[in-house]
């Protein structure tokens, strides 16, 4: 029957062509000796990385906070640079540099590294070579490259050049103020705490014109005030009124003393003719109040500039010190990523140092041998099978049994 299974076939071949089998066997594990033996010695080199978390809050104040933000995984996002072609490429420039003779092909680093997740917060980097040597220093390029490419993501070297550029910018900024200033101080006679020495100072000349011109002003006014009563007490004056009582020293006191056009004399010599006397008055004060007004209309002017340098100097000074300001935040923040650079310069750091232990990498001969010895039964039980039917085939009177299944 067709749905039948020839035992007897199967039992016939093990009966009587068991060589074969045995023959398949040993052939299956000679040729696994032999690739074992072919496969030669192997070396493993391993370095072991620590990955931590940033343990400081880098600010642009002078405080330095802890870190609390921990759901970023620092692991996975090194390990993805890790097995990234730059850390390759970088690897085997290193190589190349250190030994020309030294196979540093990128392709060839790449198929020798091999980069996992160890325990804990660890990543551990190894290499495979037939030479010892070779697969220390796949392993300690491969180590160094992602410690600078960590170390430049993660680290402050980058930024730290950046602000240290800028800082200097800030600082020839500050000084072309700091000259500004100074030389508005020196120009107008300002007083600020710059770079000039006091000695090298002048009086401002607007300032010394101004209150000058002030002085002369209060004088002439004080002046006209005094003609003024005088020519009034005179109109007030009844007819036949002793004007000699009046006060007319005061037509001698400064500026009236060099006046020509009256003096107590003058007037004293118009007592009888009161009218002429008013006039002449009346005259007087208004040549001072013309005096007065050009005097007033001067000082304005110098007090006018007087404002505008004050106006320049508190400009310059406002740059100067927005320019300082600004300087010593960006020095505050270069002082930190210094700081930051010595105390947390990468993520990683190496386990037992940058050198990588290396290994002998044993062959797995028992596992060889094994598959090795089921592959050889399975072929000689075939082969034995074939030999078999053909064997009956060719014998055709040979009694043919069958065994049935039990039901």
């Amino acid at each position: 029957m067709s749905g039948e299974i020839d035992f007897s076939l199967f039992i016939a071949a093990l009966r009587r062509r068991w060589w074969i089998i045995l023959l398949c066997v040993g052939l299956a594990l000679a040729l696994a000796v032999g690739i074992g033996l072919l496969q030669g010695r192997r070396y493993q080199a391993s370095n072991v990385l620590l990955v931590q978390s940033p343990r400081y809050q880098w600010r642009l104040s002078g405080e330095i906070a802890a870190t609390t933000n921990q759901n970023r995984d620092y692991q996975r996002e090194v390990l993805a640079i890790a097995r990234s072609d730059e850390i390759a490429q970088a690897a085997a420039v290193s190589l190349a540099a250190g030994d020309p003779s030294q196979d540093a092909a990128q392709q060839s680093v790449q198929d020798a590294i091999a980069v996992r997740a160890g325990d804990g917060n660890t990543i551990v980097v190894t290499a495979t070579s037939t030479d010892p040597e070779r697969a220390a220093a796949y392993a300690s390029a491969w180590t160094q490259a992602l410690i600078d490419s960590a170390r430049e993501i993660y680290g402050a070297t980058e930024e730290l050049a950046a602000f240290e550029g800028e800082l200097l910018q800030l600082e020839a900024r500050l000084l072309e103020k700091e000259a500004a200033l100074a030389a508005v101080r020196a120009r107008t006679g300002l007083l600020s705490n710059v770079n000039v020495p006091d000695e090298a100072m002048e009086p401002s000349l607007h300032l010394q014109q101004a209150n000058q011109l002030t002085e002369l002003l209060a004088g002439y006014n004080l002046a006209v005030e005094q003609v003024h009563f005088l020519r009034s007490q005179v109109a007030a004056a009844a007819p036949g009124a002793d004007l000699a009582q009046l006060p007319w020293e005061l037509l001698a006191a400064p500026p009236l003393a060099g006046h020509t056009t009256l003096s107590p004399e003058v007037a004293r010599a118009s007592l009888e003719d009161p009218a002429r006397l008013a006039a002449l008055l009346q005259r007087e004060e208004n040549a001072l109040q013309t005096i007065a007004d050009l005097l007033s209309s001067q000082a304005e002017a110098q007090r006018t500039a007087l404002a505008a340098d004050w106006q320049e100097f508190s400009n310059v000074n406002r740059e100067l010190n927005q320019a300082r300001d600004l300087y010593q935040i960006v020095l505050r923040k270069v002082n930190e990523l210094r700081l930051q650079d010595r105390l947390a310069p990468s993520l990683l750091t190496p386990v037992g140092g940058i050198e990588p232990l290396v290994t002998h990498v044993r062959a797995p001969l028992w596992g060889l041998l094994a598959t090795a010895a089921v592959a050889g039964l399975i072929v000689g039980v075939l082969l034995a099978v074939l030999a078999e039917r053909s064997s009956r085939k060719a014998t055709p009177e040979a009694p043919e049994v069958q065994l049935l299944p039990r039901s």
